[in-house]
């Protein structure tokens, strides 16, 4: 107490509520003039010696000789958590004593490194109190000019442990939409990001603290079916998570995840999948280039580890795809976050096989206005993970408050309110993978808490530590920090559940409110869910040619109206094109196919019509309805039976028509769902009715009739003098008589006409 004390005059003007975003660090690269590699001990005491090392590297085009590596130092403590930052992007104090230095032996040619290691006794550094102190480490060629340098902070108990403040973390399984349709991913960078070496890989490693976890997928020879009878090699090769986790003292986290990241990699894990080559190619008149992908083992795994690391740990769960609640209620989408809180819970107990803890909700951005609480509170919420912007300290607050504060729901019903520090978050948010990036940016982690509980000692304080859902941080790093929890002095880690609330306690925070930044500016805006609206009336359509209330868009159509999507308006638009477009491609599934024109060769007859059914998983209920273009000449028996066609099935309908008139007439075809409305592209029939019809038939029969009895009795005579002229060969020998006897017949022919018509 004595030792903190003299820190606090200087902390008094710290004004939390205003402390400055963490400026953008530069790359750093293995070519970087120097890089900081280890800081040892993170918090040093009078009788600690500071060792820092790492690499310094000629960038220039000569050999470099004499290189020397010393530390600068200042022996005045930081006296605010805004001052880190200033000190930092080299705006505020520096660190101008010089410390001890380091001489390399060797040259170093151009592009060539060098490992270095310098270090001080912190008693002859003249430090005083508990505080923390700017610390840089320096490159110098053999002039004395620099070669680049590397801030840093060293955070000094003085001889004594401060009061711990506590820290619950919040771990985030997270990421943005990966799919449009159910098969179709944005990219292929998901089954990376489960990978050993991936985003999501590393967060779940490192989370699971278990020291002999793997994510390496089953060698290809080994068999599933191992000898102990155990069914699942990748249970049996990923490092038992089960029995190790037991026997490993964990710092206690509460992870937290998203339905819609756990169903893509479910889907990936279990079956052949496709992603877009150029999401940027997409438009609205052509379908995008995709490649096909085998279902990835890499998947399998992970879900496999995170079944068993989750299996009793602390979970919440946003709804599915993280939706924009906000948004969705300010614009009539009450029914979509509702569904999402659904689709969410049911998602995690499947593929998790255990639910997610319903009282925490986590909201977009850790922000919420009174419609979005009231909407998780209806939902089984009590409790409230949010920013410091959305409760800010009280004015009159000179410190970090405690992390919980009583927060009022709808119907008086007590609810609690758990801020998560905003400059503890962009410190976590800091670059740590590349090198030397991970020691600066846990020195930074631990300056800052360091910093916060000099702030108010004597004092029950919480601190939340909640990473940005899309955190991507180093291995070493957020191990490290994890660690650092339990091993730096002034931190005791302690489960988010068991954070209580004192109501006794004078309120250090504000009444919640909705920010512009962060809040009402970033929500999804009207254009977009306009857009989604649009998608769903077409969704509606296909659903009801559906069976069983079937919804298969539903996931999809979802994702659409995540909070993700609030900086990424256009990738939005792209995944909403491509949506639209995978529900116009299933409908069109569901279609007549296209007959040959149809010749009516009497008044009556019956047509078949063929309809189809290409989709893979779906039955289909659907009504035929034909139009005549010209009802007065023929006229149709419209079918009003429901026709069920089961997936890839087809089916034939016959119709009944009715010719008055003959020529040609066109049919209108289409399908309609059981409410009457069209569900299909129009198809056009031509029928041309050439028939003559009855009475027709039977004047043209009696005038056959009549035609015949009139020929009969000249074919008879005719028949009877050949037969009575003899045979062909007489004709041959004396043609002049045929000639003459021919000619003769041809006049009593003749004759016999004349007399036959006059008679008449």
């Amino acid at each position: 107490m004595a030792t903190t004390a003299a820190v606090i005059p200087a902390l008094a003007a710290f004004d939390h509520a205003q402390a400055p975003a963490i400026p953008p660090a530069d790359a750093k690269t293995s070519d970087a003039p120097i890089t900081v590699e280890e800081i040892t001990p993170a918090a040093a005491d009078e009788k600690s010696t500071v060792r820092v090392s790492g690499q310094i590297t000629n960038t220039t085009d000569k050999a470099l000789t004499d290189v020397t590596v010393r530390l600068r130092y200042s022996s005045t403590p930081f006296s605010s958590r805004s001052a880190l930052d200033d000190y930092a992007s080299g705006d505020g104090g520096q660190a101008s004593a010089y410390g001890p230095e380091t001489t390399l032996d060797e040259t170093l040619q151009p592009g060539a490194s060098a490992e270095y290691t310098v270090k001080a006794e912190a008693k002859d550094l003249g430090l005083g109190a508990y505080g923390v102190y700017p610390l840089a480490v320096e490159a110098l060629n053999e002039s004395g000019s620099s070669l680049g340098d590397e801030y840093t902070f060293l955070p000094y108990t003085g001889g004594s442990d401060p009061d711990p403040i506590e820290i619950a973390w919040v771990w985030p399984l997270m990421e943005m939409p990966q799919r449009a349709g159910d098969d179709t991913y944005l990219s292929n960078g998901l089954a990376e990001s489960v990978g050993a070496n991936g985003r999501l890989g590393r967060l779940l490693a490192v989370g699971a603290q278990i020291t002999d976890f793997s994510l390496e997928p089953p060698a290809p020879d080994e068999d599933a079916d191992s000898e102990d009878g155990d069914g699942d090699g990748a249970d049996n090769d990923g490092g038992g998570a089960a029995e190790s986790a037991a026997d490993t003292d964990r710092i206690p986290i509460t992870w937290a995840v998203d339905p819609a990241l756990l169903d893509d990699i479910d889907r990936m894990a279990s079956a052949d999948y496709q992603t877009v080559d150029d999401l940027s190619a997409v438009s609205g008149d052509e379908s995008p280039s995709t490649a096909d992908h085998e279902l990835s083992s890499d998947a399998q795994v992970w879900l496999d580890q995170a079944r068993e690391v989750l299996q009793d740990e602390p979970l919440i769960a946003t709804p599915y795809a993280n939706p924009d609640v906000a948004a969705l209620l300010r614009n009539d989408l009450e029914a979509d976050a509702q569904a999402a809180v659904s689709l969410g819970a049911e998602t995690v107990e499947r593929i998790l096989q255990r639910p997610a803890d319903p009282s925490i909700a986590w909201p977009p951005g850790s922000v919420m206005n009174s419609a979005t609480r009231d909407f998780y509170a209806e939902n089984g919420a009590s409790t409230f993970l949010l920013s410091d912007t959305a409760m800010p300290a009280q004015s009159w607050v000179g410190h970090t408050p405690t992390a919980q504060a009583p927060l009022s729901l709808e119907g008086d019903t007590d609810g609690t309110a758990l801020i998560a520090d905003n400059g503890l978050t962009k410190v976590l948010s800091q670059k740590s993978s590349d090198p030397g990036d991970s020691a600066l940016a846990q020195q930074r982690f631990a300056a800052e808490t360091a910093m916060i509980a000099a702030e108010q000692p004597g004092t029950d304080r919480t601190i939340v530590a909640a990473p940005p859902s899309t955190w991507n941080p180093g291995s070493d790093f957020a191990a490290g920090v994890l660690a650092a929890s339990e091993d730096l002095p002034w931190l005791a880690p302690v489960a988010l559940e068991d954070i209580e609330v004192d109501s006794s306690a004078d309120p250090m925070r504000q009444e919640l409110s909705y920010p512009k930044k962060g809040g009402s500016r970033e929500e999804l805006d009207g254009d977009h869910l306009d857009g989604v609206k649009a998608i769903r009336k077409d969704v509606r359509l296909f659903n009801s040619l559906l069976e069983e209330d079937s919804d298969p868009f539903r996931p999809a159509v979802l994702r659409l109206e995540s909070a993700a999507w609030r900086a990424e308006e256009e990738t939005a638009d792209q995944v909403s094109a491509l949506v639209a477009r995978a529900v116009e491609e299933d409908m069109d599934k569901v279609h007549i196919i296209p007959g040959e024109p149809v010749t009516l060769a009497s008044k009556t007859g019956t047509i078949g019509v063929l309809v189809a059914n290409d989709l893979d998983d779906h039955t289909v209920r659907v009504n035929l309805s034909m139009l005549s273009s010209n009802p007065e000449r023929l006229s149709i028996d419209d079918p009003t039976e429901t026709m069920e066609i089961g997936p890839g099935r087809r089916t034939t309908v016959y119709v009944p028509l009715s010719a008055r008139i003959n020529g040609r007439t066109v049919l209108h075809l289409n399908l309609h769902n059981v409410e009457g409305e069209p569900v299909s592209e129009e198809q056009a029939l031509p029928v041309n009715a050439t028939g003559l019809g009855t009475q027709a038939l039977l004047i043209s029969g009696i005038g056959a009739l009549v035609l015949v009895i009139a020929l009969t009795p000249r074919a008879l005579r005719k028949w009877a003098r050949k037969r009575a002229g003899g045979d062909g060969s007489r004709g041959v020998q004396h043609n002049g008589s045929a000639s003459a006897e021919a000619d003769a017949e041809t006049s009593a022919d003749g004759a016999e006409s004349s007399e036959t018509t006059d008679g008449s």
